[in-house]
């Protein structure tokens, strides 16, 4: 395949909860490609919809209160919004492959961890006995964990938050996918072992040209990992660029926003930089751009009309009334 071939494209994508007190629009018209080796990040507060963005991709939005009412979800050309359950089993692990953000709850406590990373070889390889337990230690190995002869017969309240991670990407090494999605895999981790799981990652796109999707709060994750970036709000894509022209030449006021309240090393700082006001109720929304309540730069029109998505050069693409004005 070439590598520039788009491998996943994302389009109008709309996800909605309807619940007794109203329709929560999770994700509301998103739309965006991954190539063959690349790193996208997708970064935003909490309720931007980056978690649901990937639980659509991989077809496991909550039921019956969750839906996909609207857009195309294109694998290869073929279009799994369309694809039934039964049928999406053939693509996950095999083609998609999702490691959540709480490796405590992604291991069933009653497996080992030598059965759990074993079912998911036998779904590419038909082992015997020995061969299978061979591929699971080989898998074990490959992400770094020690003893692993012995180790693939403990339960998971016997590894650490760290090695539990590890063992489920040992799961993803096993299935080989075509795109991993990463939802904040680094979140419950302590820094350390943040820097090792991030390095795993990147050993295993280098050496599988896997394409990886990284969900994360943490621009500084993104800085070093991605080579493209979404920034998410309420729901919506306000700005999408690759990762130098996002930190050095962002437009839309919520990613300066996210931007400006890092920390700087070797810059004296009284205190933190912060965005002003609350994230919006989503049950709520007025037809207006979502981050105008916020904004320090917001016109009468921005509380009236949703901005659509301009293009400030190749590749950088920002939702914002004002963008030239920043």
């Amino acid at each position: 395949m070439n590598k520039n071939e788009k491998i996943l494209q994302v389009k109008n994508l709309k996800t909605h909860f309807f619940t007794n007190v109203g329709v929560v629009k999770a994700v509301d018209g998103g739309s965006f490609h991954l190539r063959k080796g690349q790193a996208l990040g997708i970064v935003g507060e909490s309720g931007s919809g980056k978690s649901v963005t990937s639980l659509s991709i991989m077809r496991l939005v909550p039921k019956p209160a969750g839906r996909i009412v609207e857009g195309e979800i294109l694998y290869r050309g073929v279009d799994l919004v369309k694809k039934s359950q039964k049928e999406m089993r053939e693509y996950r692990g095999n083609k998609l492959f999702m490691i959540s953000q709480d490796p405590m709850t992604s291991l069933n406590p009653v497996f080992t961890i030598g059965n759990q990373i074993g079912e998911a070889v036998r779904r590419r390889q038909n082992l015997k006995r020995h061969n299978l337990k061979k591929k699971i230690i080989e898998m074990l190995d490959l992400v770094h964990i020690r003893a692993s002869e012995t180790r693939i017969s403990a339960y998971p309240h016997q590894f650490s938050g760290g090695m539990k991670q590890r063992a489920m990407i040992s799961m993803a090494l096993a299935c080989q996918p075509e795109i991993l999605i990463a939802d904040e895999p680094t979140t419950a981790l302590d820094v350390t072992i943040q820097a090792q799981i991030l390095k795993l990652m990147m050993e295993i796109r280098e050496k599988y040209n896997t394409s990886i999707i990284l969900i994360t709060h943490d621009l500084g994750v993104i800085a070093k990992f991605c080579d493209y970036v979404l920034v998410m709000y309420a729901g919506k894509i306000v700005e999408r660029a690759d990762v130098k022209t996002l930190f050095k030449g962002n437009r839309h006021p919520y990613t300066k926003g996210l931007i400006n309240s890092l920390p700087h090393l070797g810059k004296k700082q009284r205190r933190l930089e912060s965005i002003k006001g609350q994230p919006p109720d989503l049950l709520n929304l007025s037809g207006g751009c979502p981050f105008e309540p916020r904004c320090d730069y917001s016109v009468k029109r921005c509380s009236l009309d949703y901005p659509p998505s301009e293009s400030v050069e190749k590749g950088h693409l920002i939702s914002c009334w004002k963008w030239k004005e920043i």
